[in-house]
């Protein structure tokens, strides 16, 4: 089995319909599907060590890593450009904010399906959210993520497709709408409750480990 857990940070649900999307939009229709809430403070590395450690962390800044989050090391996963640390963290580490997003989009993509025949890989893209945080045009980087959608999810068997948080408000990379997107193909308990961050990390788990 071929398993993916992808985090792109900012996308959002409000931009959908503006920008149209095409691959994303069928995907939103044939996959399971919720709204993540993470309210404020909302930073990069203490989103995601939330979901890689199942339950909430508090941080106000990238940490440094010492020890594989628990997600990583209880699924076996190959990590690839987690917003964690600076450079990010895993098997594609990149200095945060800059690359542009096509050249992230590029070497995370190589990465993940360089990887999908070692084990089941939880991988990163910050460029939307930084781009839109500098002014950047939305709808192009849209349809950026869009294309690396379409390529990665034909590699894989099982998807969850998530943004820790939605587009920013401001030029404060801690202020964001408070909901983020699920996507997948990994059905929910609760399927009409929002979804928390630790609960993306265990139904990654739970997928792997049955």
């Amino acid at each position: 089995m071929k398993a993916l857990l992808l985090g792109v940070d900012g996308l959002s649900y409000s931009s959908f319909m503006k920008c149209n999307p095409r691959f994303l939009l069928t995907l939103f229709s044939s996959t399971f599907r919720g709204v993540v809430v993470n309210r404020r403070p909302q930073h990069p590395a203490s989103s995601w060590m939330s979901v890689l450690e199942m339950k909430e962390v508090p941080l106000s800044g990238f940490t440094t890593i010492s020890v594989k989050p628990s997600l990583v090391q209880e699924t076996g996963s190959i990590p690839i450009n987690l917003p964690i640390s600076n450079p990010t963290y895993g098997e594609i580490s990149l200095k945060y904010g800059e690359l542009t997003l096509q050249e992230e989009i590029n070497k995370v993509t190589e990465g993940i399906l360089s990887s999908l025949d070692d084990g089941p890989v939880i991988a990163g893209v910050s460029g939307l959210d930084v781009l839109l945080h500098r002014g950047g045009d939305k709808c192009q980087a849209y349809s950026a993520v869009d294309t690396m959608l379409r390529k990665l999810v034909n590699a894989v068997d099982e998807l969850i497709l998530f943004s820790p948080f939605g587009e920013p408000k401001s030029g404060n990379e801690e202020d964001h709408e408070d909901y983020g997107i699920y996507l997948g193909t990994v059905q929910r308990p609760a399927e009409h409750d929002t979804v928390k961050l630790p609960e993306i990390g265990y139904l990654f788990l739970k997928l792997i480990k049955g």
